[in-house]
């Protein structure tokens, strides 16, 4: 089924590419670009509207703003121009690393529905378990595979819009349109590094356009990047002690804080159309996109790692020999090892680390001690491998009659294949590779789309009634595929590397088996996926909508919009907006909008399965996040997700004061219900009494194995015996955000001077949870309500004068909070009671981040530019949790806050060459 699906999406791909041409260089010359004018694509289906006269905010980021920048990466250049996005680099966040979840009006990723030339773009394999709790669960599109050298604008529509272009679309809309130049080629060349000499950066772009045939066109875009990882950590301080005891093994620093490795980053996207008739064309678009992404994970102290080093007080020593190996196969356990005592993780006293040498150096020939392969213990370095590709056909004209048609079927798919590195897996002991290819998460989207308009007079109004309707079948797959056996399986050693002969510790089990606690299962950081973990799961939906839209009088305008969606999984949802807009005077006007929206959740929300086999007293177990429709869930009290419901309100004014002034300003208020969350790890090795239990095994009260693992087991839920501890999602909180958002441009010319462009954006941005359930902890709801700085403004001046152009760049950020209080005395489980404190919660201050950039053209051909970012070199705070006073590391070594909005890596500086050829 997959294989004919990557089928499927390789010949749209090579549709799209046939589309293009096979021209002589001398095509490349031909003069003069098309002119694009700013026509929107978002937020209203009538032809010819511009973000000036839409109902709702619609800002256009022209691709000149994108080549005002250092960075190269699309994320970070959103979060520079518009204050409402929101991006950090989370150093150690698993899948969050590799693709970065962004947020807008402090929803999550998947709120906000993220489109490609006006079709949707498919998500990213990467479902974002870490990376902050506003983003923890979603699964959004990975829009780094988009080259800005690509690009002609970005729309972004600050309104709700699911009743227009279906799920996601809570937040807002954003649409990368590409170039649809047929002539001229552009060339790009940039190196930057940090202040601090690290993360060189090295990016490589190019665009051509070519003719096809009379009028098409064939945009071709690559680019190609690579950067090195930065580092802002200290030493750990139980680092630092073991290498004061004389542990040479030890790594400076043990474990790094900063922006990972990037490597062998290509991004390639192609844009065509061509005429087939004079009111018909057929246009194909597509993209192949590659990276490979590497950052850490904790350290891994040789002395004191449970499970790994250590089983409690004791080393854990390895039998290897055949009676053991035999012994641990049946689920006993002998061992000829003399039991050790650990030093500990930060040994102070040298006469206890020369009495562990001793006793390592009098170890008998068939035992080994586990941190022999790692003397000065480890960090893991994870990361991954992305794949993602897409390609888009279709036909679109107008018939003589008027009617306006638009027929196109996209395919889009994102792989990510984890791996692992200066690691091992336990339970197989010396014999264990280091390094592992731990499986895959593959996300695979088919859409298909069929969009109609029709313009009808009606007397009444002043211009015709704009009446769009049109249908939609969509198709997602999400499949984890298995990692190497050695990622997973349980090796010769699980049941061994206790402290001491049994009986003394083991634990008594009711079949009369005695059992000790052993090796830790799979690769150490980020276990495989393994058999019972892989499968496939898609889901089908169709929708139907329509969409009118006219102007009552020359003044008002009026928009109405209806969808109707059926989802194979969780039913029906029929979604509806509203959207006015009413100009005053010539140059005052009014808008306004209320819709209601949905997002479905992901086939991957609703199936990943990320389990970690663990030994327990011997016997082998399972914990992690499962899949809300598993038998343990649903005893647990879990259902099948269902969509978050929302509602939109957004009021504004558009004030054209002059020709060079404009001011725009909108209050929004977006309320979600059903939001999907993870539960906390909930415990099911707890004891009873549990009801609807007889316990059989006839066990007293008080015996560690009267829990609830059992009592499942006895209910007849299969698997529950191999459960310790799960987590799944559920729709579980309700939040309402409020904000407003205000735009200004001015521009001024100074005669012989030159001219000057002005632009301020600000956002205030508030988040309240109404309701939460009894599995949001409160440092989760402090997060939502105060992780992202509440206000933010960014302010640009372009000045250019003859050649030269000079640009400034001043952001805000404002203050912030992580919470991190668990002991408040306020908060009460399933209620959205709790206290602030900074006494306890970290609470951080906000600052100012300045950019410059300088640069000029030589024959309107080459541009030389220079610039820097953040060049006054703020690396932010310095992290509360892991900083003592004075700015020495203690436990993990950051020596600044990880989650710092601007990020933590410092001052950038940059040199672009950029060649425009005709």
């Amino acid at each position: 089924m997959s294989e004919s699906r990557d089928s499927l999406l390789r010949v749209a791909l090579i549709g799209s590419l046939a589309l293009t041409p096979v021209v002589a260089p001398a095509a490349l010359a031909e003069e003069g670009a098309k002119s694009i004018e700013e026509v929107v694509v978002v937020g209203s289906r009538r032809a010819g509207r511009t973000a000036t006269d839409a109902p709702v905010p619609v800002d256009v980021v022209n691709g000149e703003d994108f080549e005002n920048m250092g960075t190269s990466d699309m994320d970070d250049m959103l979060r520079n121009l518009i204050p409402s996005y929101n991006v950090q680099r989370f150093s150690i966040s698993d899948a969050a690393t590799i693709t970065r979840p962004a947020t807008l009006r402090g929803l999550p990723p998947d709120n906000t529905l993220v489109l490609v030339n006006g079709k949707r773009m498919h998500r990213s394999g990467v479902i974002a378990e870490l990376g902050g709790s506003l983003a923890a669960g979603s699964q959004g599109p990975d829009v780094s595979v988009i080259p800005p050298v690509a690009l002609d604008r970005v729309e972004v529509l600050r309104d709700g819009a699911a009743a227009q272009y279906g799920s996601d679309a809570i937040a807002g809309v954003i649409n990368y349109v590409l170039k649809e130049n047929r002539e001229g080629l552009t060339m790009e060349a940039k190196w930057g590094e940090t202040f601090e000499g690290d993360g060189d950066a090295w990016t490589f772009a190019g665009n051509a356009g070519l003719p096809l045939g009379d009028d098409g066109f064939a945009s071709v875009s690559l680019q190609y990047k690579n950067a090195d990882p930065t580092d802002r950590s200290l030493q750990r301080t139980d680092a630092q002690a073991l290498f004061d005891t004389g542990n040479s093994q030890i790594e400076n620093p043990a474990q790094v804080w900063g922006s990972p490795e990037l490597d062998d980053d290509w991004a390639f996207f192609i844009n065509a159309g061509i005429d087939l008739a004079d009111n018909q064309e057929l246009y194909g678009f597509g993209n192949y996109a590659q990276r490979a992404v590497t950052g850490g994970f904790f350290y891994r102290n040789p002395n004191d790692r449970s499970g790994v080093f250590t089983d409690g007080a004791y080393r854990s020593v390895i039998d290897l020999s055949d009676a053991a190996i035999a012994a641990g196969a049946t689920g006993g356990y002998t061992s000829n090892c003399p039991a050790l005592l650990s030093p500990g993780g930060t040994p102070t006293d040298q006469a206890v680390v020369d009495a562990d040498r001793a006793a390592l150096a009098a170890l008998p020939s068939n035992c080994w001690v586990a941190n022999n392969l790692y003397p000065g213990g480890y960090t893991p370095a994870f990361g991954g491998d992305v794949e993602d590709i897409s390609g888009v056909l279709g036909l679109r004209g107008t018939l003589e009659s008027g009617l306006g048609y638009d027929v196109s079927m996209g395919l889009g798919r994102n792989e990510v294949s984890f791996r692992i590195a200066n690691t091992w897996n336990p339970s197989l002991g010396p014999a264990s590779p280091t390094k592992f290819d731990l499986g895959k998460y593959v996300q695979t989207e088919q859409n298909y789309n069929a969009d109609f308009t029709y313009p009808i007079a009606v007397d009444a109004f002043y211009s015709d009634l704009n009446v769009a309707f049109g249908a939609e079948y969509r198709v997602e797959t999400f499949e984890i595929r298995q990692g190497e056996e050695a990622s997973w399986v349980a090796g010769d050693y699980a049941f061994q590397g206790g402290p001491g002969p049994c009986p003394a510790n083991c634990n008594y089990y009711s079949d009369g088996v005695t059992r000790m606690a052993g090796m830790t299962i799979g690769a150490h950081g980020f276990p495989g996926f393994g058999p019972s973990q892989v499968g496939e799961w898609d889901r089908g939906n169709y929708a139907i909508y329509t969409d009118l839209e006219a102007d009552v009088t020359e003044r008002w305008l009026v928009n109405v919009a209806l969808r109707f969606e059926d989802f194979e999984d969780f039913g029906e949802t029929t979604n509806w907006k509203i959207a006015t807009r009413y100009n005053l005077t010539d140059t005052l006007s009014a808008r306004a909008s209320y819709s209601t929206g949905f997002r479905a959740p992901t086939p991957g929300q609703s199936n990943v399965t990320k389990v970690s086999t663990v030994t327990v007293d011997g016997v082998l177990q399972q914990r992690g996040q499962i899949p809300p429709t598993n038998p343990i869930a649903q005893y647990l009290g879990a259902e099948p997700l269902d969509a978050e419901n929302a509602t939109n309100f957004t009021l504004g004014f558009g004030w054209d004061i002059t020709d060079d002034l404009t001011v725009t300003v909108d209050y929004y208020e977006i309320n979600v219900k059903d939001r999907i969350s993870q539960t906390g790890t909930i415990d099911i090795t707890q004891e009873g009494p549990i009801p609807d239990c007889t316990f059989t095994f006839g066990l007293p009260d008080g015996d560690p194995n009267k829990n609830l693992s059992r009592c499942l087991e006895e209910l007849g839920v299969p698997g529950a015996s191999d459960l310790t501890s799960v987590s799944f999602y559920t729709n579980d909180f309700e939040t309402t955000t409020k904000g407003i958002d205000l735009v200004a441009t001015y521009s001024h010319e100074w005669g012989d001077a030159g001219i000057t462009n002005f632009t301020a954006a600000w956002n205030w941005n508030q988040t309240e949870v109404d309701d939460a359930g009894s599995e949001v902890s409160r440092n989760r709801l402090s997060d939502l309500e105060n992780y992202n700085p509440e206000n933010r403004g960014i302010f640009t001046i372009n000045h250019l004068v003859g050649d030269l152009r000079l640009m400034v760049r001043a952001s805000f950020y404002d203050d912030w909070i992580e919470g991190s209080y668990s002991g408040d005395p306020a908060f009460v489980a399933g209620t959205t009671k709790y206290n602030t404190d900074c006494n306890f919660d970290n609470c951080y201050d906000g600052a100012w981040i300045f950019d410059a950039e300088a640069s000029y053209t030589f024959n309107d051909t080459y541009t030389f530019i220079v610039g820097a970012q953040n060049f006054t070199d703020d690396f932010g705070p310095k992290d509360k949790d892991n900083t003592a006073t004075g700015g020495l590391s203690n436990s993990s070594g950051s020596r600044y806050e990880t989650g710092t909005p601007w990020g933590y890596d410092g001052g950038f500086y940059y040199f672009r060459i950029r060649a425009e050829l005709d």
